[in-house]
This record gives structure tokens, C-alpha cells and sequence, in this order.
């Protein structure tokens, strides 16, 4: 399986970017061939990073150990067939669905199928154990309470000891081979440009990514392959905007030597997992808006989003009932807290929360809540940190002023003040606000501007990224956030 798991990923998705076709003029493109008449295509397969490889490679890639293990586990426990017969055992086949399937979902709730991590430390021993222990223990309950079946002590040692290792192993070799092969990013232009170059060098530890420059002036020409060839580049970074960038002739030529060509935004979106805010304007706005998934927007997200959170709300009513007392008793006020946010388009609606902060809180207007915020009451703090308080924003997706899933939506008072210094920040809503998104996931909750901005190009990579597997990946990672707290 790790091997079908590299070879999937060695080969990006595209060899040029769309945008550099509609920025550059058209040339004939000669074939890679040296003064001698012979080929210089590179023989070598393509080097990736970690960014390369997605989180549903990595969710099928720990079923298949999950699944793996587990059955070697019935292969090595003696008698394990004349306890299926004698008791009420679980069968090796529905054990090994089982685990594979919880197992995968346990990796991606703890973060073990992102990126933007280190896969080498002692640390991530200790969560492959963790997360071994958690699906062995949900499984087992299940089993227990639902089929009336129960697992043997020793296939749930052995299933143990197999997963935890091969989670471990697995991704320890997969960033052996991506640091040890680095992919070399190229970047190609003015200065201005190239400087960029610094942000992505030296990230072999975590990516297996190391940058270069080449340093152009506008008109200059310049043997674009043999520098390729001469830095092993894997990949080529241009910005079609900029003033000194190759003419498409010789970008176009770079994939008979088994280059990667793409643009700085997409370069950035698809290792960082966000849109480059220097890099959004108003026709990156307009093509995105043309893109997006409409049906699911429209039809099948809706439909998830009812049904998700009437069941939400039937089973975190009893939550919600000691939630509300609690704030009742702890201090004086409403126990719903009711409040104007702006909506898809820029249309405002009322959000409604459980009441966190002390009555009056903003009589001096509106402003950021902070970490150490005094207007926090003690039963507050801990709804926010387990964001318990959100449970009565369910009613707002169920009437269709939210989503599960999307931007969290700003009040009217911040978005006029931060669409005037980040500019196409109020487009973050082309779709509809949600309770949970990629910025929360991600980079938390912002109580400054400049937290605004980041969270606002991880909030636009969802907008164009949207997608139910998206969203999936979104909630399953809000789980995590609980245990950690989120504000």
C-alpha cells in the first residue's frame, strides 16, 4: 500500500496552469533536444512533498494497515477459530472492516492525515498509540453494547501492537523518502518576485521542500531548461503578472523534461492549503464564484445541513439544558444571546448563542474579545473553549441563515472596518457562514486584523475548494478542536 500510495502522489494533478495559457502569448514549442541530436529529457520520476499527498490517500492507506493488522491478528491467535464457534466472538472479517474504517476516521480527527506536520518524533509514536487504543476501545463498545459480540484480549493486543506500528512506520518512511528526494521549487522572475523563494526554503524537515531562484530582468532571455536541469528543479514557480516572467514557449517546454509548471497562488494553495491574500483580485473572485460546486451548494448541502443538525439537537438537548442553567445561575441576564452577523452576500441575519460575557459587555461599542478577556464570565470561558455556546446555532442552519460548515460570520460593525484595510474580504460569504470551517480548523478564532487576514485566506480556499468531502474533512477535524479548546 505505501507504494501505491507514492505513486499516485509523484504526479501533480497538472503539468502547466490554466492561468499562465490566458496571460501569455502563444508560441511554437520546440522538443528538449541538445546540440548533439539527443534528448535531454530527465530519466529520474519526479520527486514530491508531503503536500502532495492528500488526506484521503492517507484515510485509505491507514484502513488498509488497520485492516491488514487485524487480520494477522486472528492469523496469530491459537484457537481463535474455536472461540468463533464456541462464543459469541466477533468474525475476523467484520473486526477488520471495523477497525480499518474507525481506525481511518480516529488518524483523521487527530491529525494524522495533514501535511503540515513532523512524522518522525517520538510524539507521533505516542498519538499512533493513542489512536490505536481510541479505535480498539470504540470498536469494542460498539461490539458490545450494539451486536452483543466481544473481541479476544490477545487479537486486540496484537491488532494494537500492528497499528500502532504501522501508522508510525508507514509515515516515518514516506518522509524519509520525500526529505531524502527533495523536491526543488524554482522560482522564476524579477526580484521582487523571487524573494518569495525565502518563505519555502528550508522546509525539507516538514515537506520535504527546498526553494531556489533564478533572478530575471524584464526582457532578458534566458536558457530556462539547462538551469532546470543544472538545480534538479522538480518544479517551476511563475506569477503571470509579474514583469520578467518566460515567455510561454519556454515554460510550455519545460514538461518535455518532466517539469511541473504552475503559478505562485496555486503553488501556495496546494502546500499551505489557503489562498495567498496578495494574490486575490477581483477576477480571482469572479472565476471562483463560477466554479464552486453549485448543485451540492445548493441542494445536497442543504439537505445534510437539516438533517445533521436536527439530530445534533435532539441528541445535545440534554447538554444544552445544564449549559443554560449553569449561565443562568452564574450570572445575571439572558441565557440566549442574540446578536447581528453579516450573511451569504452580505445579507445580516441574528445569530443566536449562549450568553458568555457579562450583561452590558459592549456598552461602550463593538470590539474584539481577547484570550484574557474580563468580560468573560467562569461558566463562559468554558463554553467557549468547548464551544458549547454554539449548540443554539443549529436553529440558524436548520432556518437556513448558516451552514455547518463555511466562514464564520463577522458582525456588520468589524466587516465594514476590515473590508476597507483587506481588500474582498466581505467575499469570504459567497457561501453561506458556517458554525464550524477551514479558518476555525486551522487558525482558530481572530481577535486582531491582521488574524482576520490569515483566516480570511483559509476561508477562501474552502469557498473554492467546496466540496461534501471538503466539508467532512472540516467536521471531522472540529472534533479534535474540543479536546484541545477552541478560543
Amino acid at each position: 500500500m505505501p507504494t501505491i500510495l507514492l505513486f499516485l502522489t509523484i504526479y501533480p494533478n497538472s503539468l502547466l496552469d490554466r492561468k499562465l495559457v490566458t496571460h501569455m502569448k502563444t508560441e511554437t514549442v520546440l522538443p528538449a533536444i541538445d546540440a548533439k541530436g539527443q534528448s535531454n529529457i530527465l530519466p529520474q520520476v519526479r520527486s514530491f512533498s508531503l503536500a502532495n499527498i492528500g488526506p484521503w490517500y492517507w484515510f485509505v492507506c491507514d484502513y488498509a494497515i488497520a485492516y491488514g493488522c487485524a487480520a494477522l491478528a486472528f492469523t496469530l491467535t491459537p484457537h481463535s477459530s474455536e472461540l468463533l464457534e464456541a462464543t459469541k466472538h466477533v468474525g475476523p472479517l467484520a473486526f477488520c472492516f471495523g477497525i480499518g474504517l474507525v481506525l481511518a476516521l480516529i488518524a483523521h480527527i487527530a491529525g494524522l492525515h495533514e501535511p503540515n506536520q513532523r512524522r518522525t518524533s517520538l510524539k507521533l509514536l505516542g498519538i499512533c498509540a493513542l489512536v490505536s487504543a481510541s479505535a480498539l476501545l470504540v470498536l469494542n463498545i460498539e461490539l458490545l453494547l450494539v451486536h452483543y459480540l466481544v473481541v479476544g484480549r490477545l487479537i486486540s493486543f496484537f491488532t494494537f501492537v500492528g497499528c500502532t506500528l504501522g501508522l508510525f512506520v508507514v509515515r516515518a518512511l514516506i518522509v524519509g523518502f520525500a526529505t531524502r528526494n527533495q523536491h526543488i521549487v524554482g522560482f522564476v522572475g524579477s526580484e521582487k518576485f523571487t524573494t518569495h523563494s525565502k518563505e519555502f526554503d528550508g522546509q525539507s524537515t516538514s515537506q520535504g521542500v527546498s526553494a531556489v531562484a533564478l533572478t530575471l530582468r524584464e526582457g532578458e532571455s534566458v536558457d530556462l531548461r539547462n538551469w532546470a536541469i543544472q538545480n534538479r528543479v522538480s518544479q517551476i514557480v511563475v506569477d503571470p503578472d509579474d514583469t520578467a516572467v518566460p515567455s510561454q514557449a519556454q515554460l510550455l517546454g519545460l514538461i518535455n523534461i518532466n517539469l511541473c509548471v504552475s503559478t505562485y497562488s496555486n503553488f501556495v494553495e496546494k502546500l499551505h492549503q489557503r489562498i495567498p491574500n496578495d494574490r486575490i483580485n477581483a477576477q480571482w473572485i469572479i472565476e471562483c464564484q463560477e466554479d464552486h460546486a453549485v448543485i451540492y451548494n445548493s441542494a445536497i448541502k442543504r439537505a445534510l445541513d437539516i438533517v445533521v443538525s436536527t439530530i445534533a439537537l435532539v441528541v445535545l438537548a440534554p447538554m444544552f439544558a445544564l449549559a443554560a442553567l449553569a449561565v443562568r445561575i452564574d450570572s445575571h441576564g439572558p441565557v440566549i444571546f442574540r446578536q447581528t452577523r453579516v450573511g451569504q452576500f452580505g445579507k445580516p441575519f441574528t445569530m443566536l448563542k449562549l450568553r458568555t460575557m457579562v450583561v452590558g459587555a459592549e456598552q461602550d461599542g463593538a470590539q474584539w474579545a481577547s484570550k484574557s478577556d474580563s468580560r468573560v464570565t467562569p461558566v463562559g470561558l468554558f463554553l467557549r473553549r468547548s464551544r458549547l455556546d454554539e449548540i443554539p446555532q443549529l436553529l440558524n442552519v436548520i432556518v437556513g441563515n448558516m451552514s455547518l460548515v463555511g466562514p464564520r460570520p463577522e458582525r456588520p460593525e468589524f466587516t465594514q472596518t476590515l473590508e476597507s484595510r483587506i481588500p474582498f474580504f466581505v467575499h469570504r460569504v459567497l457561501v453561506k457562514p458556517g458554525i464550524t470551517g477551514w479558518a476555525q480548523v486551522n487558525a482558530g478564532y481572530a481577535a486582531t486584523e491582521a488574524e482576520a487576514s490569515t483566516k480570511l485566506s483559509f476561508d477562501l480556499y474552502y469557498v473554492k475548494n467546496l466540496s461534501f468531502a471538503m466539508d467532512l474533512r472540516v467536521l471531522l477535524r472540529t472534533i479534535s478542536s474540543f479536546a484541545y479548546g477552541s478560543r
